[in-house]
């Protein structure tokens, strides 16, 4: 399988109170439902754990202080390939007939890297895992003996791509947190103004839009929120 995954995300300096400041920044330009953004826009702006911007920050640490109604869901490292260097991690959503896929494509030190989001259909993913030679994590991986090779079953999972939904946008090159509420998912996007780095990831200097998409198992995700940065800021 293009199983090959493991999310290498960029260091940056947390500096709480910078921010802070920095996270105020952000006001709300579209709800449909003012009340669920108010929610998610407080989230944001009250976060002073690390800066935002911060990849790391974003995707795994942000939304997980437990004191908002809104729930993230986490997500494990389903496999990896022989140097780490390209992964793929899955978010389950309890209760719900599909997952979250995050893939993590290393193409080159010179080239972006394929940071995408998936919604796919839980039962067709397990039963792709659960073929021999099943996908490994990266501590396993480095044991050998495994007889995975490249580009096992990478059609087999191409296909289950194919049917599945692309929750994030290819101008907003991160993973996408998922927070659940009230039994409905959302999943969360970032775009900013930066420069590539070295290792084909995006140094995000300044985020200017933030957006919340609903995730269905049945309908294609909508956006329900959207944030954007103030006026000459």
């Amino acid at each position: 399988m293009k199983l090959e995954i493991s999310f290498l995300l960029l260091a940056s300096a947390i500096v709480p109170a910078s921010a802070e400041t920095s996270q105020r920044m952000l006001v709300t330009s579209y709800a449909t439902s003012p009340r669920l953004c108010q929610e998610f826009q407080q989230m944001y702006s009250s976060f002073n754990v690390c800066p935002l911007t911060d990849n790391d920050c974003f995707v795994l640490k942000w939304g997980t202080e437990g004191n908002s109604k809104l729930t993230k869901t986490p997500f494990t490292e389903l496999a990896v390939n022989q140097y780490g260097y390209t992964t793929i991690s899955i978010a389950h959503a309890p209760g719900k007939p599909y997952s979250i896929v995050y893939l993590d494509g290393f193409q080159g030190d010179r080239h972006p890297r394929q940071l995408e989001t998936w919604k796919v259909n839980t039962e067709q993913l397990m039963a792709l895992v659960n073929k021999d030679p099943r996908p490994l994590q990266y501590e396993e991986w480095v044991k050998g003996a495994h007889q995975i090779k490249r580009e096992t079953l990478a059609t087999e999972f191409a296909q289950i791509l194919a049917v599945g939904e692309k929750l994030s946008d290819d101008w907003s090159p991160i993973w996408m947190p998922i927070f659940n509420t009230k039994g409905t998912d959302y999943a969360i996007g970032r775009e900013c103004s930066g420069s590539w780095a070295y290792g084909g990831y995006y140094g995000c200097n300044k985020v200017i839009k933030v957006t919340v998409k609903r995730v269905a198992a049945d309908k294609t995700s909508i956006p329900v929120c959207e944030f954007v940065r103030r006026k000459g800021r």
